[in-house]
Order: C-alpha cells, then sequence, then structure tokens
C-alpha cells in the first residue's frame, strides 16, 4: 500500500509539472539598394551643397523611435560600400532620416563649390528594427 501511495505522489507531480515556453521577440534588420543618378542631385546654396532624397516608407514611427537607419554609398555599383558619414575626393558624404525618407547631402570640405556625382552612385539603406530598453 505504500509503494501505491509513493507511486500516486509521483504520477502526480509529474502531472502537474508543466513545459514553460519562452517566446523571445527577435528583432530584424532589412536593407534594399537604391540608384542615385547624377539629375537627381538638388542643390538651394548656388552649388556649395547637394542633397537627394529617397523615398523609404518602411522608416516607420517604430524604427524611427527605437530602431537604426544606417546608409552605405557605392562609387563603382555596389562591389564595395562605405558607410556614411564619408570623406571621398574631398567631398563629405551625409544622410538624415526622418520618418518615410532618407536624404543623403554632399558638400566640400573646403566649402568650395561643387558638382554632383556625374556617374549614377548606389545607396543602400539598412533598417533595423529594434525593441527600446
Amino acid at each position: 500500500m505504500r509503494n501505491v501511495a509513493v507511486l500516486l505522489l509521483a504520477v502526480l507531480s509529474f502531472s502537474a509539472c508543466k513545459k514553460v515556453t519562452e517566446v523571445k521577440q527577435v528583432d530584424q534588420a532589412f536593407s534594399a539598394v537604391y540608384s542615385l543618378s547624377p539629375s537627381g542631385w538638388t542643390t538651394s546654396d548656388a552649388s556649395i551643397s547637394y542633397s537627394t532624397t529617397l523615398q523609404v516608407p518602411e522608416i516607420d514611427n517604430i524604427i524611427q523611435s527605437g530602431g537604426a537607419v544606417i546608409v552605405y554609398i557605392s562609387f563603382d555599383n555596389g562591389a564595395n560600400y562605405e558607410a556614411l558619414p564619408e570623406v571621398f575626393d574631398g567631398i563629405a558624404y551625409g544622410a538624415v532620416h526622418s520618418t518615410g525618407s532618407v536624404t543623403i547631402d554632399l558638400f566640400a570640405l573646403d566649402n568650395s563649390t561643387i558638382t554632383p556625382p556625374g556617374s549614377t552612385i548606389l545607396a543602400k539603406v539598412v533598417l533595423v528594427d529594434a525593441t527600446p530598453l
């Protein structure tokens, strides 16, 4: 009888155990490559600086408030990418993002007038979805 009670207690103990499943949110990163044509650059200060704006609707309020936007440019059709900000041939390139867009700008380090790139360059925009701490 005592063995039956111990066996019954053991069975009840194991049947009361429940597997705990922990669900973790996995943050993701996404990227897209854009072609920046020579005609897409605009100036508003007599050729001291230029900019072009990319429409990136994936930059939503969640990315804007807790994620990250990283921008790279390539002058060799994607063989190499350089992270912005970057200086290339005396021209400083930078990027600013807001909800829905990324603006890439450029200006000469010596504040002289410049011309925008004369050929198509590539811009890679990487969006990192992150949970704020």
